[in-house]
């Protein structure tokens, strides 16, 4: 993405649009897999679910904020796009943010028991903060590739893989703002 005519990343401004410091947050889990690997948030349609925090006024944002790559916002001022664009209540300035999908890892039965880096998001005025599981993500089983989908991974998942006759399951799942 492009800095705005004139800015430069880090240059502060009055027009209210943040001050363009950028940084980018990785997020990183950990979980135990039974009979099961390629755990994954399929698609660029995706909706991340992250708390963030305005970082030019440490404003904590009161909602959950989704964010997924295929949605593009036109950024104003700009010829540039993103996936988020948010105004802080507190400071009014306007930040935004990337999904990095060239950051997007499966997470294996191999990664277990280690912390893997899963998706990054390239912020200019904002930090994430917290990380939701939620709905959506997919798996397959190990040993017989029966794909599993639409997972709730709010609390811990579990289920019976017909082909390989077992059950499978995803367990003591945390996440790491790197």
């Amino acid at each position: 993405m492009e800095c705005p005519p004139g800015r430069t990343y880090g240059q502060e401004d009055n027009d209210g649009f943040g001050s363009w410091e950028r940084k980018v947050f990785k997020v990183a889990i950990r979980a135990q897999l039974e009979n099961i690997t390629a755990l994954e948030a399929p698609g660029d349609d995706f909706q991340y679910c992250i708390k963030i925090k305005c970082t030019s006024c440490n404003e904590e944002a009161d909602k959950w904020q989704y964010v997924s790559a295929d949605e593009q916002v036109e950024m104003p001022g700009s010829r540039g796009v993103c996936n988020l664009l948010i105004k802080c209540k507190l400071c009014k300035k306007i930040n935004s943010m990337d999904v990095l999908m060239q950051h997007k890892k499966l997470y294996n039965a191999d990664d277990v028991p280690n912390l893997k880096e899963i998706i990054a998001f390239d912020c200019r005025g904002l930090a994430v903060t917290g990380f939701q599981f939620g709905e959506g993500w997919q798996c397959k089983g190990a040993e017989s590739g029966t794909q599993f989908t639409i997972l709730n991974l709010d609390e811990d998942w579990c289920d019976y893989d017909e082909k390989q006759n077992c059950t499978v399951g995803i367990t003591e799942l945390e996440y790491k703002i790197l």
